[in-house]
């Protein structure tokens, strides 16, 4: 009797974990859907000037995800935050406008990115920003849906890395095929 009690405890148990690791690897597909390239647009970034940065989002065939500015209140939207450490400030961030697609699980078209999509940061580096190498963190926040279903919003980190350089230092134009656009 003792021994059909444990078992029971143990199926019960099993039953519960079985949802929490599939949420969990549906969590990490998630987080591959999407792939990031970020550019900077001076090399070096002089002190006291603001610089743009460019990143952009590949997302895999067959997947979507929600645009910056969704069309149902009940949608999350894709978002990328800095966190800036001192001496940068985040002047200002360009989101592209979705593109509006009709959906199986829909009634209405919806704002999303597909393919490529790219974000723009204007960023101020102070006057007394830490000369030589700094990396700069970002966050981006979406949700990836296929046709049939949605995977669970995930943040994934992104990366800026850049060298700081005196104030009246030469800066070069860097990725002009990024920044002309």
């Amino acid at each position: 009797m003792k021994n059909g009690w444990i078992v029971a405890a143990v199926m019960a148990a099993a039953t519960l974990l079985v949802p929490a690791a599939g949420a969990q690897m549906d969590s990490n597909t998630a987080r591959t859907v999407v792939s990031t390239q970020v550019y900077v647009s001076l090399e070096p970034v002089p002190r006291g000037r603001t610089f743009d940065v460019a990143v952009i989002a590949h997302i895999k065939p067959t997947f979507h995800i929600n645009a910056h500015k969704v069309l149902d209140q009940f949608l999350i939207p894709t978002k990328l935050e800095g966190h800036f450490p001192a001496g940068f400030r985040l002047a200002s961030t360009g989101y592209p406008p979705g593109e509006l697609r009709k959906f199986s699980f829909s009634p209405k078209k919806l704002a999303v990115y597909t393919g490529q999509m790219i974000v723009r940061m204007k960023i101020k580096a102070a006057s007394g920003a830490p000369l030589g190498p700094s990396d700069l963190p970002l966050s981006l926040h979406y949700q990836a849906c296929n046709d049939t279903y949605c995977l669970p919003p995930v943040t994934v980190p992104v990366s800026v890395h850049l060298t700081v350089a005196r104030a009246g230092s030469a800066a070069k134009a860097a990725h002009p095929e990024i920044f002309r656009r």
